[in-house]
């Protein structure tokens, strides 16, 4: 019987491959049920009286450079919005427009729309599954799909018993299941809106520590937000939109180590010492795996007890920031995310009792605090759910992930063990989605929920989905 054929390792940057070997597998790709009806490169004449005149008489190429040249996402969003010229060129020269920009003008918004859902074990050794919210299956057309449809036909069985550790700008990183006896680990890193599946190369049991961290980096994390310079790091920032560094944070016998995979040349770095940084055992690393991270003016942070334990890019060097104090947390119900303008946000559960000459009511709600650009203080929103949001007898309620483009929280909540929902909501706008259902007569909370992980595209490819809605009939 023939071995079975593994998934593509790549040979060249990540950029490199998309770029060449497009993946059918891809949601755009399986989106895409008609021939492009994208705009020519270069027009002479525009065509008058059709749906795709805007009165202009520039070329696309003008055009395209002009969207390049925009300073806020906002406004190139909008551009699309216009006609249908338009939003073909924006959609179809996403990369260029994006890989011409590198960073965007702060305050950055935050854009609903790039949430697509989150993925979540189904049941022990089953390769991880998505579960979309409802605007992404009207636009992709989502129907919880398995990670392995994107290697379909390569190793059908690749992310079975996997376990995802990161996802952020559109990357999910996964740790591979590994053989008995075998220390190595294995992780891969995935787009599942290109369908590019990239397995990196091992690192031996000395070369890592379990349990570790990790985080998924990009071009716009590596640049001062003020004057869009790139920052001194110690390796070069990703050259491309489609171009990332993996970073591994994991506990040596007495200092913190951190390690550094670089797409651009398909490789790891050698390990680094964090220096500054407080000691952190296993539980603390594990803790920064389930919740993930955000990056905040060249700062990486993960949340660890009562601290935020951030790691900046151009030193290495450890931040500490104290956690607000808003409130009662029994459960630890508490996520990390970024504000508009580009500042640290803290988002907590807090439950209180409200007694009455009548009844003694439980209160649960969710605090948001913004740290102030002092870096002493935070600006406190209360945001009331259950019966605003949530059914009047809802019991419990957990945060989950923090979904840092679009502002997006997802968390399970539920009335005692009989039902665990899953939840997104959008801070900023404060509106509430019912994503998943989970029925169980046991007690606790699902497996399937405890390893959720939210996923939003970058802003390449919600650029490129835009034209989606043009070709609808």
């Amino acid at each position: 019987m023939p071995p079975r054929r593994r998934a593509r390792l790549s040979s060249r940057p990540y950029s490199a491959v998309a770029a060449a070997e497009p993946c059918p597998r891809g949601w755009l790709a399986v989106r895409r049920s008609r021939p492009s009806k994208r705009a020519r490169r270069v027009v002479t004449t525009i065509p008058q009286g059709d749906g795709d005149d805007d009165g202009t008489p520039l070329t696309d190429e003008i055009l395209v450079g002009i969207f390049a040249g925009l300073p806020d996402f906002s406004d190139l969003v909008r551009c699309a919005a216009t006609c249908r010229r338009w939003c073909r060129l924006v959609s179809g020269e996403a990369a260029f427009i994006c890989r011409a920009k590198r960073c965007w003008t702060p305050p950055s918004p935050l854009i609903r729309s790039l949430a697509l859902g989150f993925f979540y074990s189904p049941r022990h050794g089953a390769a991880p599954r998505f579960a979309a919210t409802a605007s992404a299956s009207r636009r992709l057309g989502l129907r919880q799909p398995s990670l392995n449809a994107l290697i379909q036909g390569l190793d059908d069985g690749l992310f079975d018993a996997s376990r995802l550790v990161a996802s952020r700008n559109g990357l999910l990183v996964v740790e591979l299941q590994r053989r008995k006896r075998e220390r190595a680990l294995k992780l891969c890193v995935c787009n599942p809106m290109t369908g590019e599946v990239t397995v990196l190369p091992p690192l031996g049991g000395k070369e890592i520590v379990s349990p570790f961290a990790c985080t998924v980096l990009t071009a716009d994390d590596y640049y001062n937000n003020d004057d869009k310079s790139p920052v001194s790091v110690v390796c070069e920032p990703p050259s491309s939109p489609s171009s990332y560094h993996l970073l591994l944070v994991y506990a040596r016998r007495g200092f913190t180590a951190c390690r550094t995979y670089v797409s651009d040349g398909c490789r790891w770095g050698p390990e680094a010492k964090v220096w500054d940084a407080a000691p952190l055992g296993k539980k603390a690393m594990a803790s920064m795996t389930g919740t993930g991270a955000v990056v905040v003016r060249n700062v990486a942070y993960w949340h660890v007890k009562n601290i935020a334990f951030g790691v900046r890019l151009d030193t290495l060097r450890a931040e500490h920031v104290g956690m607000p104090v808003s409130g009662h947390d029994p459960a630890g119900n508490t996520l990390l995310g970024v504000s508009p303008d580009g500042r640290l946000r803290v988002v907590q559960v807090v439950e209180s009792m409200c007694a009455t000459p009548a009844t003694v009511k439980r209160r649960v709600a969710i605090n948001v605090d913004t740290r102030r650009a002092t870096g002493k203080e935070w600006d406190l929103e209360v945001i009331e759910v259950v019966g605003r949001f949530l059914p009047a007898e809802t019991t419990w309620l957990r945060l989950r992930w923090m979904c840092e483009k679009s502002g997006v929280v997802f968390f399970t909540a539920g009335c005692g063990d009989l039902r665990k929902d899953v939840y997104a909501m959008s801070l900023d706008k404060q509106e509430v989605e019912k994503v998943a259902s989970h029925h169980d007569g046991g007690g606790g909370i699902p497996s399937s929920w405890a390893d959720l992980r939210g996923y939003e595209m970058d802003r390449t490819s919600y650029l490129s989905s835009l034209v989606m809605d043009e070709d609808d009939p």
